[in-house]
């Protein structure tokens, strides 16, 4: 039967139309509708936008998802060091090359459509519901073009002309990848460097006026791409590098095919394709770079910072492509359970069942309002940036506004991208298992499909950042907030205090009274770091050594912070709760008809993120007794 993921989903199109600021980015994408072969209103372009869902919706329920499992079981093999796909994967991308979608966010006159990465974003919902593991490829096509725009516009080689671009480092590069004939690769991961990227030991070195790149890496999402962006160390002059293995760090360019006396050679090695426990459409590879030839992108050292860059916009997409696998799972075990009768009614009226499906719906609601905010603020600070660097205001005032309002959504974006990417990767797991559990046997037979969703969620909470990495930048960037501006942190606190009180609105009462908590938890931790500071400043260097406890040059993060860490995950679900609970509140107020689902969600969340507040309250250090208790051991 025909179906189309777009069309056929509710909630989805009403975040598409109403959780964007369509007005600030569309005037930013299309240079004030200025383009000669751009779209003359914002009209005409949400009306574009909204066919290109369309048409990515119909693919997806029509083409892909009747091949998910074929995509699965056929995967991907090393042969002869070249990775060859399955056939039902193949027959995928010439479907989105012909419909020419593998250059969505590239600028038309680079080859591609020009759309706004929020409607990129969105796709990636779409395309994850069909198949977990096509979005996953998908992203290494227009994400890597996008990023290469963005790191011409760091570097200064991309020229713009009313609002149009015509020059760039990576022309041709872009272009290739925009038809859908190259894609690219991020390249992090080694043996013994995940998460601590300092450790990194790949290395890159200039000779001759050219730079070559040697090591290993591991886990590399579609590494069989012909443009690798690598992470690899260099020889930096500088006391401070050599101090910070992150400052060691540069960011290279790597070509898989290159020429060289008139040959066609390999420039690195695909060493291995992973046996994977799921995202079997996507190939991950084992990569051996050994004197590869590449070209530095921006400046030596500046590797992680531009890294982060690229980091950030795939966390945001791996909290799409999460909610797409929720969308899913969802809608099978309503669908299984809507059907499945025992005790004289089919299980979705028993409520024990109803109440598994109900909150699932309901932070699949909450997950979704929160992505489609996240990539609002991401967009206009990366568009706005980008503006800045390559096509700025000539009038000073107005440069100057665009900056605060740069830095303004770029701080926003990185507060809530950590909450995204925890929150809807863990529930993508937690809801792939209940449908399972709400199938039943038949949920755990391969041929249902049940097994699948929960496969590929599996690595979700895993890769672009562990869900312990987010939670940890998550409490980071909120301590640092509160201890930068701690009057109208404390003023704030006392306000929503007071609200949670006097409030007539149950509904609003309970938001504020949830959020006040919340600011109650940070004042809490705040003060234990402090405290536990404090003493040990006393015991170690005397009460004459007082004055230096502030600086924060004399805070060891491994040590001090302690108290706050062990509390990183509690803090992050509880602030990702109320950060969705905000946005619905606010969508409430403006569109009635949501005001029923913001009401199911609040009751749902207050609860929850009492529970949190509690742990973090007790005061329960056993995990740092535990610690302890295993350095004696060792």
């Amino acid at each position: 039967m025909s179906a189309n993921y777009f069309l056929d989903n509710k909630d989805l199109r009403f975040q598409f139309e109403h959780g964007i600021d369509w007005k600030e980015i569309v005037e930013l994408t299309e240079a004030g509708f200025k383009l000669p072969d751009g779209h003359a209103s914002l009209e005409d372009a949400k009306e574009f936008y909204a066919m290109v869902m369309e048409s990515v919706g119909e693919f997806a329920g029509d083409f892909i998802a009747p091949r998910a499992l074929k995509i699965d079981t056929q995967g991907n093999h090393l042969v002869d060091g070249k990775v060859v796909s399955g056939e039902a994967l193949v027959e995928v991308y010439e479907g989105l090359r012909d419909r020419e979608l593998l250059g969505m966010p590239i600028p038309r006159e680079l080859g591609g459509s020009n759309c706004p990465m929020c409607v990129f974003f969105a796709t990636g919902e779409v395309l994850g519901r069909a198949d977990v593991s096509v979005m996953t490829h998908f992203g290494f096509h227009g994400g890597i073009g996008l990023a290469l725009l963005m790191y011409a516009a760091h570097e200064g080689s991309l020229q713009v002309e009313n609002g149009q671009v015509t020059q760039t480092r990576w022309d041709d590069v872009i272009r290739e990848i925009a038809a859908g004939q190259s894609w690219g690769a991020m390249v992090l991961t080694e043996p013994d460097a995940g998460s601590d990227l300092g450790r990194i030991r790949a290395k890159a070195e200039k000779r001759d006026g050219k730079w070559y790149l040697t090591g290993e890496k591991i886990f590399i999402t579609s590494g069989h791409g012909q443009w690798h962006i690598v992470l690899a160390k260099t020889d930096i002059d500088d006391p401070k590098a050599k101090k910070d293995p992150l400052k060691q760090l540069s960011l290279f360019m790597v070509p898989q095919m290159i020429e060289r006396d008139g040959e066609t050679i390999r420039n690195f090695e695909v060493t291995k394709v992973e046996e994977k426990v799921g995202h079997h459409g996507s190939a991950t590879c084992s990569l051996q770079y050994e004197n590869s030839e590449c070209e530095l992108i921006g400046k030596e050292g500046e590797g992680f910072k531009l890294m982060l860059t690229l980091m950030n916009n795939a966390r945001v997409g791996v909290g799409f492509e999460s909610i797409g696998v929720c969308e899913a799972a969802v809608r099978q075990a309503r669908e299984y359970a809507a059907q499945r009768v025992t005790m004289g009614q089919t299980i979705d009226h028993h409520p024990i069942v109803a109440e598994m499906l109900m909150d699932m719906e309901l932070d699949i609601v909450g997950l979704r309002a929160l992505a489609f905010s996240a990539a609002n603020c991401v967009e206009l600070a990366s568009k706005l940036e980008m503006k800045l660097l390559s096509d700025p205001p000539t009038d000073p005032d107005e440069r100057k506004a665009m900056k605060r309002k740069a830095k303004k959504y770029g701080m926003q974006g990185r507060l809530l991208t950590p909450l995204l990417k925890y929150a809807a990767a863990e529930a993508a797991v937690r809801i792939a298992r209940q449908n399972m559990q709400v199938i039943g046997g038949p949920g755990y037979i391969s041929e249902i499909g049940a097994d699948k969703l929960l496969r590929d969620a599996l690595v979700l909470p895993v890769y672009e950042g562990t869900s312990q990495i987010q939670a940890l930048m998550c409490l980071k960037d909120n301590m640092t907030q509160a201890l930068s501006k701690p009057g109208p942190f404390a003023r704030d606190a006392a306000r929503l205090t007071f609200l949670a009180t006097t409030a007539h609105d149950e509904t609003e009462k309970l938001f504020y009274k949830a959020e006040a908590s919340l600011h109650q938890a940070m004042l809490t931790i705040l003060a234990r770091i402090a405290s536990n500071k404090l003493r040990r400043t006393v015991a170690d260097k005397g009460i004459t050594e007082i004055g230096q406890f502030a600086k924060m040059s004399n805070w060891d993060p491994k040590t001090d912070f302690t108290q706050g860490l062990m509390h990183a995950e509690r803090f992050t679900r509880a602030k990702a709760d109320v950060e969705m609970a905000r946005i619905l509140l606010q969508q409430a107020k403006e569109f009635p008809e949501r005001r029923l689902i913001a009401e199911r969600f609040m009751r749902r969340m207050a609860p929850r993120v009492a529970k949190e507040v509690d742990a973090i309250l007790s005061n329960d250090t056993t995990v740092l007794d535990w610690i302890a208790d295993l350095d004696k051991q060792s």
